[in-house]
């Protein structure tokens, strides 16, 4: 079920052609090169000889790619490219023309050296003078608390009987310390030059000839002494010098920085330099999966069925000494999985990748849930202007993005919830809460939730008990198809048969006692199914009757199940209650003479936005939950690896219509 098929697809040639082959595939995009001859030695399988063969050019290309990365997080660090809200999001690509790409990525070595050389010129000046910046500030940063001493600071030594020292002292304790050294070293002189953040700054002189002495008395009352290298003038002249010595850095920072702006005008080409190379990188990259001779090249992979015509087209077509053979999948073989689905289950794809891809030859779920999730989403939401903001809203995003793949699907899938959104909407009377039926006296075209909100719940239980019941008999399906139909009634036709017998036995009272009655007969019938069958793969008697037994406990799984579904009321519910209460509270200011219907629009404007923001997210995770959750665990099963095809990749531009994409 929509699982595309894949064929098993070999080109062989003569290794002239390699090159020109290995561009047609990345620009066509549809097949998947895996490696040749696994159960080979890599001198066994590579392409002897061959011009394309990887090696020295491969190791130039990485270092291109890494000195262009270095260029572009340098243009980036200190010009950030201005992004719109939505790129914020969705990221940011440099869209030209063909014309440019093939302008812009001419004599590559060089151009790469250039710019490189540039950045690297720049970003080193601009290091060396935040260096000297710091320095210069550090230095007035220590000279400042000394402003106050006039005398040079190169007479801050030991002479020959005098010795001169500058250090700091704990304010509250300077003048006591002081003294106390004064009586310890008879010829001392001193004087505090100032005080800052509870440190005095002093100047101290003592007779070298006690040098040790006074050293460790000083030290034994906390002195440290300050250290002034590079500095001989006095402080203030010092200081006069580090700020001038600032002001010509930050001059030269400013004519550097022009420079940098001028050369940040060179991004498109960096940008399109790096694609075009990572591009010849990942050709060259790929040849090591090939094999081949000393005059041939094989290449190995997978392609979806549908594209072989398409594939054999256009490299026999182009190169008619070049043969494609294929042939399907061989036992024992896992060739990767991809979806293929219609326009109406495309988008639902979304839910299923995220939780992983089904198994080769197992069952993609993208359609099967894709009903189930469409009415799950509106059922959440249930208010119809929200639906046609998120169908105006994916609409917008898709055509603005150009977004490709899951991005895509996911835009899609909004435009799905919101048109299904608008639906239950319309059906359960919301519309922006009930402010159409207030002003409008609009009502719903089914029932409102606010006033029937058991029938709502009902409603959500139903919707479950289908959903899951289908879930039974897809899996019942697939063990036909599998060639397993005893297993189907088994494992799924006598749980049906009971659960529908013990649902019928609780609530069919109301259909009248004969229902009721029936209803208890098929129950016993299908627990009688379930206890003779569910212990089938024991050899024992007494393990496969006690396992049949113990598998009934299984119905309390069901029931939370379909209780999980109360979510969808919940949900619905909440949406309704807080458009209803954002009216309640934005119309009260509409009797207020010329502002008060201001307030009304913009409060509902903001309100409404806030209850669709906050709703949608979880319109989306627990619709999505019922299907990971109550609905596969019935029948799915992933592990299939997904389809990755050689194809060309892009991280900073976007080509419009490029001659070789």
């Amino acid at each position: 079920m929509a699982i595309a098929e894949m064929s098993r697809v070999t080109v062989i040639g003569h290794e002239d052609r390699v090159g020109d082959v290995v561009d047609l595939l990345q620009r066509q995009g549809n097949v998947e090169v895996t490696l040749f001859g696994t159960d080979l030695s890599d001198e066994e399988r590579r392409c002897h000889g061959c011009p394309f063969e990887p090696g020295a050019t491969l190791a130039r290309l990485e270092g291109l790619l890494s000195e262009l990365k270095y260029t572009i997080d340098f243009m980036a660090k200190h010009h950030r490219i201005p992004k719109t809200m939505l790129e914020n999001f969705t990221g940011y690509r440099l869209r030209m023309t063909a014309s440019e790409w093939d302008r812009l990525i001419q004599g590559e070595s060089q151009a790469v050296s250039e710019l490189y050389g540039r950045a690297r010129s720049l970003d080193e000046e601009l290091t060396v003078l935040a260096a000297e910046e710091a320095k210069a500030a550090s230095g007035i940063e220590a000279l400042q608390a000394w402003l106050n001493a006039g005398f040079r600071i190169d007479q801050s030594r030991a002479g020959q009987f005098v010795t001169v020292v500058m250090g700091t002292l704990a304010a509250d304790t300077c003048e006591s310390s002081l003294s106390e050294i004064s009586r310890t070293l008879l010829e001392f002189a001193w004087e505090v030059v100032g005080t800052l953040d509870k440190v005095s700054y002093v100047v101290i002189a003592y007779p070298t000839s006690v040098e040790e002495v006074a050293a460790q008395t000083l030290a034994a009352h906390g002195f440290s002494r300050a250290s002034f290298s590079g500095f001989s003038d006095t402080p203030a002249n010092e200081i006069e010098k580090l700020e001038a010595e600032l002001e010509r850095i930050h001059a030269r920072r400013a004519e550097v920085m022009g420079m940098v702006e001028a050369f940040v005008s060179e991004r498109p080409r960096a940008f399109a330099l790096y694609d075009h190379l990572a591009r010849e990188r990942d050709k060259l990259a790929i040849v090591a999966n090939f094999g081949g001779t000393k005059r041939t090249f094989v290449i190995e992979g997978w392609a979806r069925t549908r594209d072989l015509p398409a594939i054999r087209g256009s490299v026999e077509g182009e190169f008619p000494d070049v043969v494609v053979l294929d042939r399907p999948a061989m036992e024992g073989e896992q060739p990767p999985v991809d979806l293929v689905n219609g326009p109406l289950a495309y988008p639902f794809e979304a839910v299923t990748r995220i939780m992983g891809l089904p198994k080769v030859g197992g069952i993609d779920p993208s359609p099967l849930l894709a009903p189930f999730f469409f009415v799950f989403f509106g059922v959440c939401l249930t208010d119809a202007p929200y639906g046609v903001a998120l169908a105006v809203i994916g609409y917008l995003l898709l055509k603005k993005t150009r977004a490709k793949g899951m991005g895509r699907q996911l835009l899609f899938l909004i435009m799905a919830g919101g048109l299904s959104t608008f639906i239950m909407g319309a059906l359960f009377g919301g519309w922006f809460g009930d402010l159409f039926a207030r002003v409008f006296g609009l009502r719903p075209i089914w029932f409102d939730p606010l006033k029937e909100p058991l029938k709502f719940l009902l409603l959500a239980f139903g919707l479950g008990v289908i959903q899951i019941f289908f879930g039974l008999a897809v899996k019942a399906y697939d063990n036909i198809r599998r060639g397993n139909p005893l297993a189907a009634l088994f494992d799924q036709g006598f749980w049906a048969v009971f659960l529908i017998g013990l649902g019928l036995t609780i609530g069919g009272g109301s259909l009248g006692p004969g229902v009721a009655k029936a209803a208890r007969y098929v129950a016993i019938v299908g627990a009688l199914g379930l206890v003779a069958t569910q212990g089938r793969h024991h050899k024992n008697p007494l393990m496969r009757v006690g396992s049949g037994l113990l598998s009934l406990y299984s119905t309390t799984s069901y029931v939370s199940d379909v209780v999980s579904y109360a979510r969808l009321f919940g949900l619905g519910f909440t949406t309704a209650v807080l458009g209803m209460v954002i009216n309640d509270i934005a119309l009260r200011p509409a009797g207020i003479p010329i502002v008060g219907p201001i307030i009304v629009v913009v409060g509902l404007a903001f309100g409404h936005a806030f209850n669709l923001l906050i709703n949608v997210i979880g319109a989306y995770v627990h619709s999505s939950r019922l299907q990971y959750v109550e609905f596969f665990s019935k029948f799915y099963e992933t592990g299939g690896k997904r389809f990755s095809p050689f194809r060309v990749t892009m991280k900073y531009v976007e080509v419009d219509n490029p001659k070789e994409a």
